[in-house]
């Protein structure tokens, strides 16, 4: 049984580092946002770097756009929902380099056990994967188990085990993608023994993560902030494919209610970022707000440099670019 005395003093010393972090500025007085921003700004041709330090890839992951999208979110606010962790990068950069409570959620269980498993043991989680090994014959015994979950044959019912399945097989695929196919470039043992230590090493109290779908999540936090990065539009524009959980079968995707967003959203109390792709029924339904378009890398299957008959043509090549929208509603 804890200590009562224990649990006070870590609640406090975590509430006096929350205060420290949002009140944090240099000697001219500039902001913790202010400055973790001009800490991201590139000299290449982005305006911004990606956000590092995070414990999982993410196929649609905004660890580029952390930069643009934190520009959009108010100095100083306290507190930030979201609908839609997936991959974290711009909950994890609010909770850790800005100091802001973060309460995010999702629909994918499999997903939501593994942050909260990575939140609360990373040591542990880590100790797991540290028994296996990066390998073909490895991989595809983890996957075969993760199926079986993911099928109700055979359910994972030890939480750690299930976290420790999901992110091996998720962090070493093509993509990344959900029960995909190993990528040959996360067979090095050196690259796997790094990632399995920003596993061990990655803490992030502030941050809360919880299964819900945004029909409940966004009516149950009517009065805050929102961070939004839904499934993507995928009747118009440059997005053809679902891939939420994998584009194989993107249950998540496919059956995504795009125009209750829009109501549930236009409705919302307090103000909003959303990100979308770029098309134009998402342009006339949000025109009542501030519409920014930013320009990033996708890191979709980035390791892979084989390109079609049409990107051969184009001469596009093999690395994919963004076509993103930022709505942002300011209160």
């Amino acid at each position: 049984m804890s200590n009562p005395d224990s649990v006070l003093l870590g609640t406090h010393i975590q509430n006096q580092e929350t205060d420290r972090q949002q009140n944090q500025s240099d000697l001219f007085g500039t902001s913790q946002r202010v400055l973790f921003l001009d800490s991201l700004r590139s000299k290449g041709k982005y305006k911004y770097t990606r956000y590092r330090g995070l414990p999982i890839r993410y196929a649609g992951g905004k660890s580029l756009g952390v930069g643009h999208i934190v520009e959009q979110i108010p100095d100083g606010l306290k507190k930030l929902v979201s609908p839609f962790i997936g991959g974290g990068a711009v909950e994890i950069a609010c909770a850790k380099e800005l100091g802001m409570q973060v309460c995010a959620y999702d629909i994918f269980d499999i997903l939501v056990n593994y942050w909260q498993v990575q939140l609360s043991s990373a040591n542990e989680l880590a100790e797991r994967l540290k028994k296996w090994q990066p390998t073909k014959t490895q991989y595809t015994e983890i996957k075969e188990r993760l199926k079986a979950h993911w099928n109700d044959e055979e359910r994972i019912s030890n939480p750690l085990a299930l976290a420790a399945h999901y992110w091996f097989n998720h962090n070493l695929s093509y993509g990344p993608g959900f029960l995909g196919w190993m990528s040959k470039i996360y067979e090095s043992p050196e690259r796997y023994t790094r990632s399995v230590q920003t596993v061990q090493n990655f803490r992030c109290p502030n941050l809360t993560v919880n299964t819900g779908s945004f029909e409940k999540t966004i009516q149950m936090h009517s009065d805050d902030f929102l961070y939004c990065d839904p499934p993507y539009y995928l009747d118009e524009g440059e997005m053809f494919r679902g891939i939420y959980p994998q584009r194989n079968f993107p249950v998540h995707h496919k059956g995504f209610n795009h125009e209750l967003l829009r109501d549930l959203l236009h409705e919302h109390n307090n103000g909003f970022v959303l990100s979308y792709n770029d098309c134009q029924t998402i342009r006339q339904w949000y025109a009542d707000f501030q519409i920014l378009e930013v320009r990033w890398q996708y890191t979709l299957g980035q390791g892979e440099t084989r390109i079609g008959k049409n990107r051969i043509e184009n001469g596009t090549g093999h690395v994919k670019r963004s076509h993103e929208l930022l709505i942002v509603k300011n209160v």
